[in-house]
């Protein structure tokens, strides 16, 4: 608990969102339904990672455990998120598949990105991309 806490710090400093007054904090819950994996032998070990946009640049907030085998993950993982109505605040959902392979997000399979603002994020829909290798 205490890694994930050092990395939300972390993100609030390189983001500045500290020198703002926070209004409220805002909980972020993720779903996922009917995954299609770019693997036709096996079901995706789906993880999703959020990233905030600052300065024109994404930064990743937090991430999701990964669930091994499922095509329509309930992720357990919240995402705890400051809320300043002021600012428009840019997120960004990227659904990668992380197979036990895998050493770091460069080399997983992307299998899916939403982007919004903090203010839109009621029901949350990860749109599937096309598989870019044919």
């Amino acid at each position: 608990v205490s890694s994930m806490s050092n990395i939300y710090e972390s993100a609030e400093a390189t983001l500045g969102l500290c020198n703002s007054s926070c209004l409220t904090k805002v909980e972020l819950r993720v779903a996922c339904q009917g995954i299609s994996d770019r693997d036709a032998l096996s079901k995706p070990d789906p993880c999703v990672v959020l990233k905030m946009q600052s300065h024109g640049q994404w930064f990743e907030v937090d991430r999701t455990e990964v669930i091994r085998s499922s095509s329509s993950p309930v992720f357990s993982k919240v995402f705890l998120v400051d809320f300043y109505f002021e600012e428009v605040q840019r997120l960004r959902y990227e659904l990668h598949d992380i197979s036990p392979a895998h050493n770091g997000l460069r080399d997983t399979d992307c299998l899916g990105a939403m982007e919004c603002t903090l203010g839109q994020v009621g029901y949350l829909c990860l749109v599937s991309l096309p598989d870019q290798r044919q």
